[in-house]
């Protein structure tokens, strides 16, 4: 382990992050490494990603305590329900020294659209997108979207001329000059990404020289790093780690709330769990309130919905109550009094804590007669066994990135078709809903059928949902105004260093 330890800071200096780097320099090491910083890409819904692009690039509009707040746009129309028209900030300019105007919105969302994966699947419903003139545009709908604004925050703009200099090329091999805080002065995928200050930037120019993203894959390597003052700030710090950062004179932990939350689901489309009485058993077997205290107890509370509170369209469900003796006759009138057998899949990568929450529910688990076996599986592995449906059960964490509730319960739950192609539960009636709620633009009325939608994913137990956790960031003291993003991808544009 010292071995490992010394390694890593010894790459970390190597790299230019050791403690007499400038003090004007934000090191950072995030929680995962940064892959690439096409903010259209395949990669582009992963939340350094996320985090990397948002330095370097600007959205039309960005979100402040629930609120729209204009960026790029100064203010925007809904003209009708499928069409709202935007006024652009005039005088900006990309990195490449290129202007802003209304031709570099259409090229984006037109690219953003066609992508590869990643956050494409916002813009299903994308019609058109026109530039009226230079500072005016026009986005046409094929039907009114709920969260519009929530998706429209995540279009990064880019120059048209780079885009289609681009051609239909996406990823590690395409980095596009924006109009954010911060330029790429290097990047190696994987390893570092070196920013500069932008001085000329339309919001005034960043308190820091720079910002430097290191990948140290190891948690404890990061800790050691903080502590060393080999770096300034990371996060995503587990509970057993925290005693040691919270003891240090010299780094300051703060923790908010995220929009990420613990979930196990069933497979539906596998027996037993097909029965909702056997996923309801499971759930009532665990004292999950009593796992949460033991594992969680400064990250995590108690989930009381299937998304976390901070995220638009929670609503408070009841929360299932421990009781072993219930579980036992629940499997008995789904017949399987004897029990049975099945499998528990996760990754490591979800948190240090997931082995042991997922060994303890098996305890719980054994208690009425049910055999699960726990599997923790290299993350690569567990991922195309997740999406293949190749599991009984799986245990992760999930964000709500959009901070929307269509993004988590739109996304998971629906059944176009009658196919759910996430966790094989069909649920038309849930299904209808949902398709409301993404297509209403009366929010409270989208409020009240997230609640209806909400109910029904509870009360069906198509998993059991344990906890929602804490965002947990970890700083050298001098760093001042750091953004504790609640999805783990801060702004770095106010932050300072004190002398």
């Amino acid at each position: 382990m010292i071995g490992m330890l010394r390694a890593t800071t010894a790459a970390i200096a190597l790299l230019g992050f050791g403690a007499m780097a400038q003090a004007e320099v934000l090191r950072v090491a995030s929680s995962a490494a940064v892959t690439d910083i096409d903010p259209h890409g395949p990669n582009s819904v992963l939340r350094d990603t996320i985090m990397a692009v948002r330095q370097i690039f600007d959205p039309l509009v960005e979100f402040k305590d629930g609120e729209p707040v204009g960026r790029l746009a100064t203010d925007w129309e809904q003209v009708d329900e499928r069409t709202w028209r935007f006024n652009l900030r005039e005088g900006v300019k990309f990195h490449d020294g290129s202007a802003f105007d209304a031709a570099d919105v259409v090229a984006t969302l037109k690219r953003q659209a066609g992508g590869p994966g990643g956050l494409a699947r916002l813009w299903g419903q994308l019609e058109d997108v026109q530039a009226v003139d230079p500072t005016t545009v026009e986005i046409k709908l094929t039907e009114p979207v709920g969260p519009f604004l929530r998706n429209l925050s995540f279009l990064q703009i880019a120059p048209s001329e780079a885009i289609e200099a681009a051609g239909g090329e996406y990823g590690a091999a395409v980095q596009l000059p924006g109009s954010g805080p911060f330029r790429v002065a290097s990047f190696t995928p994987g390893q570092t990404l070196a920013l500069e200050a932008n001085a000329d930037y339309w919001d005034g120019a960043p308190a820091l020289e720079g910002v430097r993203i290191v990948n140290i894959p190891e948690l404890s390597g990061r800790i050691t790093a903080l502590l060393n003052d080999e770096i300034d700030v990371t996060w995503n710090i587990p509970d057993d780690q925290l005693g040691v950062l919270q003891d240090s004179n010299d780094v300051e932990v703060q923790l908010a709330p995220s929009v990420f939350y613990l979930y196990s689901w069933f497979n539906a489309g596998r027996k037993p769990f097909d029965d909702a009485r056997v996923r309801r058993a499971l759930w009532h077997a665990v004292d999950v309130e009593q796992v949460v205290k033991d594992l969680l107890p400064v990250t995590g509370t108690l989930a009381k919905a299937p998304i976390a509170s901070t995220v638009f369209g929670w609503a408070e469900q009841q929360p299932y109550a421990y009781d072993p003796e219930k579980a036992k006759q629940l499997l008995a009138e789904a017949g399987y009094a004897d029990g049975f057998s099945a499998e528990l899949k996760y990754s490591v990568n979800f948190g240090s804590s997931i082995d042991q929450i997922a060994q303890t529910f098996s305890a719980y688990w054994s208690e009425i007669g049910v055999d699960i076996r726990p599997m923790q599986l290299e993350h690569a592995v567990f991922t195309d066994d997740f999406r293949a449906l190749n599991w009984d059960m799986m245990m992760a964490t999930n964000p709500t990135f959009t901070e929307d509730a269509d993004y988590t319960l739109g996304r998971l739950y629906a059944s176009p078709g009658g196919v759910n192609e996430e966790n094989n539960y069909v649920n038309p009636e849930l299904h209808e809903i949902l398709m409301r709620a993404r297509t209403s633009v009366d929010q409270a009325e989208r409020a009240e059928l997230y609640k209806r939608a909400g109910e029904i994913i509870w009360n069906d137990a198509v998993g059991i949902f344990p906890a929602e956790l804490k965002a947990v960031y970890a700083n050298r003291r001098d760093v001042k105004g750091l953004d504790l993003s609640a999805i783990y991808a801060p702004h770095f544009r106010n932050v300072s260093i004190a002398d």
